[in-house]
């Protein structure tokens, strides 16, 4: 599909690829559903058989279902600017960014990024963000031959979704917005948010840990044996920060990554006692297939940029300190760490179109879905999101998953009576565990 940003401030017409799949037997008129799952390039159109059958099968045999490679993405003229010791560097950060070293190394890190990333996709590194994409998708639409567009985005592509509905709130057809993040919030507000939903998450993780088949790898106090593992890792001779080496950090972006999936939470238990022994290699295997490093797929580098680009907040150190005093009381072992992750963006230029409120007025009604205890996604932040949104309608799931649609039979149900029929669940509705 061609898309012409010229008139959007880019440099002429590029390709935005898409893939389409459906059941067998499912007329070729049948009407479409686009799926944005994950972060930009995560699931694009190499993964569309997986993502298709990633959804309800009532909406499988109702829908075709198309993925695309966002605009810097997977083979949509593809900002590949992340370098192995990039990411090796983002992957063994320091665990307290105000400490100098760690300080060092984000901000090495940021300039880095921002050098390459900018000699890579030249003039229009900033014109990659999410307002861009919401008018791909528009162009998407249209060459689809639909008047409206029905989505399910989940994550970042939800976020997208929110967006899209508030640029073109009369081209909505159905839009379900499985655990977004609120586009008002600033990058450490939403850090903060994730921190402390996540370290309540890992208080129910070491609670359910003597659960776990074959008991609890880390023991009578798993608490304990994790803040071990950031120690023993850290002490590993060349383990500094931004080594490239499994360190403390690592530990710390294995549980912000994997907390939100409670059905890998033995395996992320084994991977923790081992890095207590001073084995830092099933932390180091949990990272490169959390953020698609283990050559199956690569879209970190636009996932960056994305939020770079995103974002107006470029935070300065006194800014990172502070924030850093606030969370430690909230969330001691996390919150540092996490609130490290918006320096990774301080060296980028200016947005062009940084997000902010969005309210899609005028447009169809649209559910949004959220798990209470979501560690990725915090359940406020959604809540936020859909009283912005004026035609929301929120369904929520207690659980602790990153993601409702479709692990919970509740909240698929929902999303099949609100695809399929256009019923939307009762106000405040809340699915059992």
């Amino acid at each position: 599909m061609q898309v012409d940003r010229s008139a959007n401030g880019g440099f002429g017409t590029q390709t935005v690829q898409l893939a389409r799949a459906r059941v067998v037997d499912l007329p070729d008129d049948a009407p479409t559903i686009v799926v944005l799952n994950g972060e930009p390039g995560e699931n694009g159109r190499s993964r569309v058989a997986a993502v298709a059958a990633g959804l309800s099968p009532a909406v499988r045999q109702h829908f075709a279902v198309v993925t695309v490679d966002l605009m810097g993405s997977g083979g949509s003229e593809p900002v590949d600017c992340l370098s192995n010791h990039d990411a090796g560097t983002l992957t063994s950060l320091g665990v307290d960014p105000t400490e100098p070293s760690a300080a060092a190394a984000l901000a090495d890190l940021s300039r880095s990024l921002t050098f390459e990333c900018g000699d890579v996709a030249g003039a229009e590194l900033s014109l990659l963000n999410s307002t861009m994409a919401a008018d791909d998708l528009d162009a998407l639409r249209s060459a689809l031959g639909t008047q409206t567009l029905t989505l399910i985005g989940r994550g970042f592509g939800a976020t997208l979704g929110a967006v899209y509905a508030d640029r073109y709130p009369g081209r909505v057809g159905a839009a379900v917005l499985d655990a977004p993040a609120d586009p008002l919030d600033a990058p450490d507000v939403r850090w903060a948010g994730i921190a402390v939903a996540a370290e309540r998450a890992l208080d129910t993780f070491a609670a359910q840990c003597p659960t776990f088949a074959g008991g609890c790898p880390l023991g009578a106090d798993p608490r304990a044996q994790i803040q071990l593992a950031v120690a023993t890792l850290d002490a590993v001779p060349g383990s500094f920060p931004g080594s490239g080496t499994t360190n403390g950090g690592s530990v710390l972006l294995a549980l912000l990554l994997r907390l939100g999936d409670p059905a890998g939470w033995p395996n992320l238990a084994k991977a923790l006692a081992a890095a207590a022994a001073g084995d830092g290699q099933q932390i180091d295997n949990l990272l490169r297939d959390s953020l698609g490093l283990s050559g199956q797929s690569d879209w970190l580098g636009a996932a960056i940029i994305y939020a770079c680009n995103d974002a107006s907040l470029r935070i300065s150190p006194d800014q990172l300190s502070a924030a850093v005093d606030k969370i430690r009381q909230e969330a001691p072992l996390l919150g540092p760490y996490a609130l490290g992750l918006v320096a990774v963006c301080s060296s980028w230029p200016a947005p062009e179109n940084a997000l902010g409120t969005v309210t899609a007025t005028g447009a169809a009604p649209i559910l949004l879905t959220a798990a209470v205890e979501d560690p990725i996604a915090p359940y406020g932040s959604v809540q936020s999101l859909a009283g912005q949104l004026g035609s929301a309608r929120l369904i929520s799931w207690q659980s602790g998953h990153h993601g409702s649609y479709p692990g919970s039979s509740c909240i698929t149900t929902a999303v099949d009576n609100y695809l399929l029929q256009g019923e939307l669940p009762a106000v405040g509705s809340l699915c059992p565990p």
